[in-house]
């Protein structure tokens, strides 16, 4: 009989807390959770700290981004797409393929403050993951779907073309009718915490702080090693021109490409400009749907005699139905409240209401 005589390190326990109100913790190991709770953690744990970024307060981007992008610049990515400016926001990264690169983005100012209420709790945060990371890694055409006892679901789903989506839905607003989750499989998982979770350790992590080192004067030999860095350097000095030139008439069919011809820079920048303006109308309209969302679900919420029948949205115009009885929503105070125009047709028992955001766009 053979005996296996190497020592096995027993896996350390992972501590995650979730900012809210009140804050909630879970204490895993071994990919079992054994103990959860709200508020400030136990002192005796004994595990290492993961901050959770909710759901609701993270944007999750995949878009295409050229090599050697450094940190300081992923910000920049997206100066088209969020509201705020890049010193505003912290960029996770999340991992690149085919080109692309996925990235994770927060609000710095409310990062600082979960960070300083775990230094108040006297928490070391290891890593920083997002909620939706927590989920397992869904295979191609399946989704898992998060059912939180806070009335809003979470979806992770992987696309025939293996493209992952996110998605945070409140349960009130019905059924998913966006692309793609009516093609994908849904696996339910409930509660406070996922009932299945992923392999902590593997995990990447996010918006970690970076560590400064203090280095030691160079030896000789590596000053040699600099010196023929240095000379080699040189030697591709003009390599590294002509691919830059290269590079550039790329970047140029690509402008063109978005812009079409133009009769110069200044011309082509104009066009950027009212291309990315339009962007940006996109993402009010989006935040006005958001609150528009947010308003309904907190009325359905006080009326449980109506019930929403269906929901489109074609990138204008938030199109509603409903079915109840009793007092109709305030439509005209909503639509107010976002700067929209509202139209109400159909009976009392069951209106048809559309929401025009072109007008505060």
């Amino acid at each position: 009989m053979n005996l296996d005589w190497r020592r096995r390190s027993p896996a350390r326990a992972w501590l995650l807390v979730r900012p809210g109100s009140p804050w909630d913790w879970l204490l895993v190991e071994g990919g079992v959770a054994l103990r959860q709770g709200q508020g400030e953690p136990p002192a005796n744990l004994q595990a290492r700290v993961a901050l959770i970024v909710p759901a609701e307060h993270c944007s999750h981007f995949q878009l295409p981004a050229p090599p050697g992008l450094k940190r300081e610049e992923w910000p920049l990515l997206l100066e088209d797409r969020l509201l705020q400016s890049a010193d505003e926001v912290v960029c996770g990264y999340m991992g690149r393929e085919a080109g692309q690169v996925r990235l994770l983005v927060v609000a710095r100012e409310r990062l600082d403050d979960w960070r300083g209420q775990c230094a108040d709790w006297g928490l070391t945060a290891e890593r920083c993951w997002a909620e939706f990371q927590l989920l397992p890694a869904p295979e191609a055409g399946v989704a898992w779907w998060w059912r939180k006892q806070d009335g809003v679901s979470l979806l992770k789903g992987l696309s025939e073309d293996a493209g992952e989506h996110w998605l945070a839905w409140p349960e009130a607003m019905g059924e998913v009718l966006v692309e793609p989750w009516p093609q994908l499989r849904r696996l339910p998982l409930e509660g406070q915490w996922p009932t299945a979770l992923a392999a902590l350790d593997s995990l990447p992590g996010l918006f970690e702080q970076r560590r400064r080192r203090t280095l030691a004067g160079p030896t000789r030999q590596q000053c040699q090693l600099m010196a023929a860095c240095l000379l080699l350097a040189c030697t591709w000095g003009g390599v590294w021109a002509a691919q830059q030139w290269r590079q550039a008439q790329l970047w140029q069919a690509q402008v063109i490409a978005v812009t079409g011809e133009q009769a110069g820079p200044r011309q082509a920048a104009q066009a950027l400009k009212r291309l990315r303006e339009a962007g940006l109308q996109q993402q009010v309209r989006l935040r006005q749907l958001d609150d528009l969302q947010g308003r309904l679900h907190a009325w359905l919420s006080e009326h449980p005699g109506w019930r929403l029948q269906a929901v489109r949205f074609d990138g204008q115009r938030w199109h509603v139905r409903l079915e109840g009885e009793g007092a109709t929503p305030p439509w005209r105070e909503m639509a107010s409240a976002v700067g929209a125009q509202v139209q109400v047709s159909g009976g009392e028992s069951s209106p048809t209401v559309v929401f025009d955001l072109e007008v505060a766009a």
